[in-house]
């Protein structure tokens, strides 16, 4: 069972890549990079888990840093408390 959390962080995560994302068609990014436009899509829709590697790629067809597609508002300090307890 996944912590709802996680959950919560993946959506952010694929809102974040279609706020970067704006109107470049899905296939454009693809022909920047090694990851297809339907795994792209899946990603920027929540509907998998990726590897590394594909958000690394997916930045790369961006042409973004890969941290931007994990700037993301979440309070993880709190989430880290909640965590331990405290």
């Amino acid at each position: 069972m996944k912590d709802n959390k996680v959950e919560e962080i993946k959506a952010l995560i694929a809102a974040r890549l279609k706020q970067i994302k704006g109107d470049i068609p899905y296939n454009e990014i693809s022909g920047k990079c090694h990851t297809t436009a339907a795994r792209i899509s899946d990603v920027a829709n929540n509907n998998i888990d990726c590897q590394l590697t594909t958000l690394i790629d997916i930045a790369i067809g961006l042409r973004v840093h890969p941290m931007d597609l994990l700037n993301i508002d979440y309070d993880f300090k709190e989430y880290y408390r909640s965590l331990d307890g405290k």
